[in-house]
This record gives structure tokens, C-alpha cells and sequence, in this order.
């Protein structure tokens, strides 16, 4: 397998601004703004200032948003048209200062990390044979998780690998608030059949120290930390998971640090799920937190069933942004709204749901 992290050259991008994006009216009262946006809107991300980055795939471009005008500032061809490339823009996330975009390119089996709001190319990972499915920054800087067919650490440059996590076909992965956790969520064969697991890392060593089913079989599509790092959330297409995170103090055995202790991480044993109905098309980014860690909107598409199961207690309170086709979904705090994009060609800025269990 040939992995490497390359520069771009500057004839291989394209910036420039272009116009702005095209008003489409809505009678949805949910709905704050819409604009037509062709050529297969994919992954978003919100800047400090509010500016929207979104994906789009046909023309495989970043396009930087004016989300009161929608604007055009700035747009970035990643690969023309005319070269052998399939950048699918699956995810775009940032880092915590969100001075950085870090880009999954899927079936193009590479990712991309750029600077912002100038857009200016950092770096791009390319992994032969993989579909890079997301990209992860580690909250203190140390790292960038890529999520391929097995979990490659790089550094925060994206320039040298710095280990590959030993998981067979990872399913999706997540930091905690300050980084010092990695979780990774994947199928495991207990001999009679498999079950979805979580596996939790340890970023001062990236050495796995616990492992616990998820209590299903599915396919997760989507996972992150919540409630103060207290629980880790699922989605698979049709469920919505729960798991508690406990800490509790344990005594360093080293005789140099004799009386010394140190927080340990469990993972609970019971799980809290509910019945959803994601988007058809819906990618990893298909849900966020919004004004505290312990408030989760998703995504959700029209369907006639859902219900909720308490295994434990639930530390996030979840509400559906029903009846829309997102593909991705994100945060803005500046105007607590919800930036979504819908792969018919619309970028739609939402006011936030209440939250609900049930419709």
C-alpha cells in the first residue's frame, strides 16, 4: 500500500470569487435562508466569522459562503475537470481555532487540509486503495486521524504518518472535548456472529485500553463525544446510540509514584437507543451539537415509525431536524443556527428544533 502526504502545486488549484448564490423561497418555518447550489453539495463546516464552507463534488470545489447573502467569497477548485480525479468531499471539518479545513475525499482515496478563510492548500494525504472516508483533527494539535480502511494517525501537518491503529475496517471515529481520548467504532467476530464494538484509545501513547460491544449489529455512520465527554453517540441509518463514559480514579502501582493516581475511562454497559429515519443520502456530518454539548440535532427524513429504549441515563437530549434530505449538518453559534446541505442542490440555513423523542 503507497501512502503519502504531498503538496500541491500551484497549478493544480484554482481561486477565485464568483457570484453570488441564488435565493430559493420557502414556506418552511423552519427554514432562516435557502440557496440553489449546484453540483453536488456534500460535507460543511462554519468559520469563525460565520462563513460557510461547503463541498461541492462535480466540480470537486470549496466554495467559502456569506451566510446572510450568500455570497461567493472565495472558491477553490481542488482538480479540474479534465484530470482522472474523484474528490467526493465526504466530510469537512475543523480544528477548535477553525484556522484549518480538513477534507475526507472519499473514492479519490485522498484527503486534503486547508488553511482558512484564504483557502491556501496545506497539505494532501494520498492512500492508494483506500476510501477516505473521514478526517479528524486532535483538539490539541498534536494529530490528524484519517479514516480509511484502517485508522492512519499523522501529524498535525498531515506530513509524516505517525502509526496505523491495528482495527480491521474501522466504521467511524471520534475525538473527546480535550483530545486525550480516540474512539473508534468497528465490527468485531465474537465466533457466532459480529457486533459493532467501541474501542477507546488513549492519544499520549495511541494504545487501545477498553473495548465494549455497542449492543447491535449495524453499521455505525456516525459517532461523537458528548454531555461534558460523559457519552459517546451513534447513528446507524435507522438507530440512534447512546453509550455512558465513566471516569473513576485509579492508584498508579509505579513504586516512583508511590500515593500517585489517575483517571480511567470505562465505557457503560448499558445503551440508550432510539428509532430514526437519516436522510437517504445523508453522509458521516449528518448531525451536530449545537449550544451546549448535551443539545444533539440530526438530520431526519419523513417516515411513519420511531421509538425510544432507556438502558441507562441519558445525557444528551436529541431533537430531529424532520423532514428534510441533508446530506451533512452544522453548527453555527454566532447565529444558533443549523447549516445544512442537500445533495438535489441546496444550501439551507435552519432555525435549531426543540427537542423531541417522538413525532
Amino acid at each position: 500500500m503507497l501512502l503519502a502526504a504531498v503538496a500541491i502545486a500551484p497549478h493544480a488549484i484554482q481561486a477565485q470569487t464568483a457570484a453570488a448564490l441564488t435565493v430559493v423561497p420557502s414556506r418552511d418555518k423552519k427554514v432562516v435562508r435557502r440557496w440553489a447550489l449546484p453540483g453536488d453539495p456534500r460535507g460543511v463546516a462554519i468559520g469563525n466569522d460565520g462563513t460557510i464552507y461547503v463541498g461541492v463534488a462535480e466540480p470537486q470545489a470549496v466554495l467559502a459562503v456569506d451566510p446572510l447573502s450568500g455570497a461567493i467569497k472565495k472558491r477553490l477548485v481542488l482538480d479540474s475537470a479534465d484530470i482522472a480525479s474523484t474528490k467526493e468531499l465526504v466530510t469537512i471539518r475543523t480544528n477548535p481555532e477553525r484556522t484549518r479545513l480538513y477534507i475526507a475525499n472519499g473514492s479519490d482515496e485522498s484527503a486534503s487540509i486547508l488553511s482558512i478563510p484564504n483557502l491556501g492548500v496545506v497539505r494532501e494525504i494520498t492512500m492508494e486503495g483506500e476510501t477516505i472516508r473521514d478526517v479528524v483533527p486532535d483538539p490539541r494539535g498534536r494529530y490528524v486521524y484519517v479514516l480509511g480502511r484502517r485508522v492512519h494517525v499523522y501529524d498535525k501537518d498531515g506530513q509524516t504518518e505517525v502509526r496505523t491503529l491495528p482495527i480491521e475496517e474501522p466504521m467511524a471515529i471520534a475525538t473527546n472535548s480535550t483530545g486525550t481520548l480516540l474512539a473508534v467504532l468497528a465490527s468485531e467476530d465474537f465466533g457466532t456472529t459480529k457486533a459493532t464494538v467501541v474501542a477507546l484509545f488513549d492519544t499520549t501513547n495511541l494504545t487501545e485500553f477498553e473495548r465494549e460491544p455497542l449492543q447491535t449489529e449495524q453499521t455505525i455512520e456516525f459517532v461523537m463525544f458528548a454531555a461534558h465527554d460523559h457519552s459517546l453517540v451513534a447513528f446507524s441509518r435507522d438507530s440512534f446510540y447512546e453509550k455512558p463514559l465513566t471516569t473513576r480514579p485509579v492508584r498508579i502501582t509505579d513504586p516512583g509514584k508511590a500515593g500517585a493516581t489517575q483517571m480511567r475511562v470505562e465505557i457503560g454497559d448499558l445503551v440508550n437507543s432510539t428509532h430514526v429515519c437519516l436522510p437517504e443520502r445523508s453522509g458521516p456530518q449528518v448531525a451536530t451539537l449545537t449550544s451546549t454539548d448535551t443539545n444533539l440535532v440530526y438530520a431526519e427524513r419523513r417516515c411513519s415509525v420511531s421509538g425510544t429504549f432507556s438502558g441507562s441515563t441519558r445525557g444528551v437530549t436529541p431533537a430531529s431536524l424532520y423532514g428534510i434530505d441533508a446530506y451533512a449538518v452544522a453548527y453555527d453559534k454566532l447565529s444558533n443556527t443549523i447549516v445544512a446541505t442537500d445533495r438535489a442542490g441546496f444550501l439551507t440555513v435552519y432555525t435549531p428544533p426543540k427537542p423531541t423523542l417522538t413525532r
